[in-house]
C-alpha cells in the first residue's frame, strides 16, 4: 500500500513542480497590468493584488515539487521498483506537467491558456512546430494514459 501511495506521490510533485514553474514564469514576463490582475500570482499578498499567492510563494511550492520528486524517488528505489515503472510514472507527469506549465504561463501572462494558433518552439537554434488551441489536449490526455500504465504494470 505504501508503495502505491509512493507512485502517486511521485506524479504529483512532478506536476506541482511544473504548474509552479509556469505560474512564475508567467508573471516574469506578464505586463503590470497582467502581474496585478490574474488570480494566481501577485508580488505582495494583500496590496491591491488579486494573486492567490505571491511570488516566493510559488517559487517554494517549485521547490516543494523538485524536492519531493526527488525524495519519493529515492523511496521508490528503497522498494525495488522497476525501472520501467519508475520512467512510466514520470513520463506521464512530464507530459501532464509540462502542458500544466503552459497553460498557468499563458493564464497569468495573457489571459487565456490556449495559444490561439499554431507555433514553433525556438530551442538551440531549432524551429520545433507544435499546436496552438484545445489541440494540446492531447498531451495531459496521453499523460495520465501513461501514468495508469505505469501505476499498473
Amino acid at each position: 500500500m505504501i508503495e502505491l501511495i509512493l507512485q502517486v506521490l511521485f506524479p504529483i510533485f512532478i506536476i506541482l513542480y511544473w504548474f509552479s514553474e509556469g505560474v512564475s514564469e508567467g508573471w516574469t514576463w506578464a505586463n503590470k497590468t497582467r502581474q496585478k490582475k490574474n488570480k494566481l500570482i501577485c508580488l505582495h499578498m494583500g496590496k491591491g493584488h488579486a494573486g492567490m499567492f505571491d511570488y516566493h510563494a510559488w517559487r517554494i511550492l517549485e521547490n516543494l515539487g523538485i524536492w519531493g520528486t526527488v525524495i519519493i524517488g529515492f523511496l521508490l528505489g528503497c522498494y525495488d521498483v522497476s525501472f520501467k515503472k519508475f520512467f512510466f510514472l514520470g513520463l506521464g507527469a512530464w507530459l501532464i506537467g509540462t502542458c500544466l506549465y503552459e497553460f498557468a504561463l499563458n493564464y497569468v501572462n495573457k489571459n487565456t491558456i490556449w495559444k490561439p494558433i499554431d507555433f514553433k518552439w525556438h530551442i538551440l537554434g531549432y524551429d520545433i512546430p507544435w499546436w496552438g488551441g484545445k489541440r494540446v489536449l492531447a498531451l495531459p490526455v496521453a499523460g495520465l494514459l501513461v501514468l495508469i500504465y505505469g501505476i499498473l504494470i
